[in-house]
């Protein structure tokens, strides 16, 4: 087989009968056990990368079904031609006739007419397609005008840094590009690059690349400062408590104050994305009430209502 087909399903350990709740668990622990912050040895941050990469397809069910029919292809035997490509490169094409599904439909699904590249890596090593865009990069043909692509990236990959490769067809020939997208990136910014020569200060002919961050599963971002939603019991807000909390950078303790109410905001300094200077992470505090499940509960609430009168409203009609 020409160019090695990516088995995400075996990166993270799971079958193809996973469901999502156990994807998103798996990564979850995998990613907990592999990030480099917190796994010091050899080849974590590589590790960390290759079950990032999967999660990135299989924790979205639209890509997981696209990747799940050129996966089933490929378990069955199904074939991908190895052909030289420009330069003696060894590339990967497909054959159109033995497949069941349009090939085509699924990379215009995935990419359409802007972003030219998983967002997250290659499904397959050395591969093009009739020398367009594939997914392990795009193709960019040199013009008079900057050309942008959108390169979308997860928030760890924006606080680490991360690589990506991309093919560059001019009219001298073809050039394969390995971009370094460094920690500390923001949303929006563009990262300039395959300048023609003799042109680099006019912008003809450059490809810029502009950075999208995924949305997370706990923070949110703003420039490069951090925000997390941190749930409280009652009782830890009433009488303060140590809570242990996630940042990019691995686990903190932070203390909080007795009588912290709903939507205070707590900052964690320099925890937020790197740079000159380093964005912060602010904490904002929800308390959140435990429900009422059995009469014993009931009698908790009211006799919290008769030793601790309180009215929250007290002066808003006046």
């Amino acid at each position: 087989m020409g160019g090695e087909f990516k088995d995400f399903y075996k990166a993270i350990g799971l079958e193809q009968s996973a469901t999502q709740d156990d994807i998103k668990k798996k990564f979850r622990k995998l990613a907990q056990q592999h990030h480099p912050d917190v796994n010091k040895s050899p080849g974590s941050e590589a590790r960390f990368k290759e079950i990032s990469e999967a999660y990135d397809v299989l924790g979205d069910p639209k890509k997981r079904s696209e990747y799940d029919q050129l996966y089933g292809y490929w378990k069955r035997g199904g074939s991908f031609s190895g052909q030289p490509g420009h330069g003696g490169s060894s590339r990967t094409h497909f054959s159109q006739t033995d497949m069941p599904f349009d090939l085509d439909e699924i990379f215009n699904n995935l990419f359409g007419n802007e972003t030219g590249g998983n967002p997250s890596g290659a499904w397959f090593s050395n591969f093009s397609r009739n020398g367009g865009p594939g997914p392990s990069g795009f193709s960019h043909s040199f013009n008079q005008t900057p050309t942008t692509h959108t390169v979308e990236i997860s928030l760890e990959e924006a606080f680490i840094g991360c690589k990506r490769h991309f093919d560059m067809h001019g009219p001298t020939g073809n050039r394969s590009i390995k971009v370094t997208i460094p920690a500390g990136v923001k949303e929006g910014q563009k990262i300039r690059l395959g300048a023609k020569p003799g042109n680099s200060s006019s912008g003809a002919g450059e490809l810029l690349l502009k950075i999208k961050i995924k949305p997370h599963r706990h923070f949110r971002v703003e420039g490069r400062d951090i925000y997390l939603d941190l749930p409280l019991t009652p009782w830890e807000a009433a009488l303060g408590a140590a809570i242990t909390v996630p940042t990019l950078g691995g686990q903190v303790k932070l203390t909080i104050p007795e009588g912290s109410q709903s939507g205070k905001k707590m900052v964690l300094k320099g925890r937020g994305l790197p740079g000159t200077p380093s964005g912060n992470q602010y904490v904002v505090l929800n308390v959140v009430l435990p429900q009422v499940k059995n009469e014993s509960n009931r009698e908790y609430y009211k006799q919290m209502q008769k030793e601790m009168p309180f009215n929250p409203r007290s002066g808003l009609l006046n």
